[in-house]
């Protein structure tokens, strides 16, 4: 039991970071005029060589083989790029962190599916419910009292295109567990800066120029930097190379929480009594589709 201390707390940290990540985006995307690409080209950057850094500091570099490159290749495109593009513009078009998350929350139900799917890994009825569930739950929150959207439509498709791409991303890490999660997430990071570049250099070279460098702008980059693209990805790695991908997911439901407290708190948003209901629905809803009935007491004595 004490072994799976450490991957929970990691989770725990991973999700709660998560959150607040909505936050510090929304932060440079609305009010700081940070252009999309741009922003995660900059975190995915930085967190590599800061991530480099410690490996090489660690004596613990360690080159990819050649023939897991394509795996490398193809984790990077489902998260960081897919993903991103989809969180990120999603998060500039809504201007909604508390919808984002709550939308993001859905990752374990799209995991679930793609394990069902690659490795054949079934569900329970119980998990099937909860995953049905979520549905009127996710209703709640992005329609208004008069059923009109809160949003736009674009901006809640970026979003759960970003939860579909977790399920890749959840699919293709399986194939990369002889290495650890420093080593997965600085090249993962690498390789989506080259992915992101011909975007940012593409569109956004004047919007980055006249970006503002003031304390404003670097206090909420750095955080992204270093707590999420670094810290908060190697703890989730870590967390599910120890308790499993699926398992790992289903603390999503902690980052609409994190993300909704923050922006009630400061001021940034108003939840209305249907939306916070609709989040209830849905954390209960996520929770309920990755429940595992416990073995039993004789099996598990064996």
């Amino acid at each position: 039991m004490k072994s799976l201390i450490k991957p929970y707390a990691a989770i725990v940290i991973t999700m709660s970071l998560f959150g607040l990540s909505f936050v510090w985006s929304e932060q440079l995307l609305t009010f700081r005029d940070f252009p999309p690409q741009s922003l995660i080209l900059c975190r995915l950057f930085f967190s590599g060589v800061l991530l480099l850094v410690c490996l090489v500091a660690a004596k613990r570099f360690q080159l990819p083989k050649r023939r897991d490159l394509k795996w490398f290749f193809l984790l990077a495109l489902f998260e960081p790029f897919i993903y991103f593009i989809g969180e990120t513009n999603g998060l500039r078009i809504t201007q909604s962190p508390s919808l984002g998350s709550i939308i993001i929350t859905t990752i374990p139900l799209f995991t679930m599916a793609a394990c069902f799917i690659f490795y054949k890994e079934r569900s329970t009825w119980i998990n099937i419910a909860g995953m049905l569930i979520t549905l009127p739950g996710v209703a709640l929150v992005m329609f208004n009292s008069d059923l009109t959207l809160q949003v736009p439509l674009s901006g809640i498709i970026l979003f759960f295109m970003a939860a579909i791409a977790t399920a890749g991303y959840a699919v293709v890490i399986r194939k990369l567990t002889n290495y650890s999660p420093f080593t997965i997430v600085t090249f993962q990071g690498f390789i989506g800066t080259l992915y992101f570049l011909p975007l940012a250099w593409g569109f956004e070279r004047q919007a980055l120029a006249a970006v503002r460098w003031n304390f404003d702008t670097l206090y909420p980059l750095a955080m992204l930097t270093v707590f999420v693209s670094a810290l908060a990805f190697v703890l989730f790695v870590y967390s599910a190379k120890k308790i499993g991908v699926t398992r790992s997911n289903m603390f999503t439901a902690l980052v609409p929480v994190v993300a909704t407290i923050t922006v009630v708190l400061t001021g940034r948003e108003v939840i209305a009594w249907h939306q916070a209901a609709g989040m209830a629905v849905v954390i209960a809803g996520v929770l309920l589709s990755q429940w595992r009935a416990p073995a039993p007491q004789a099996v598990r004595n064996l």
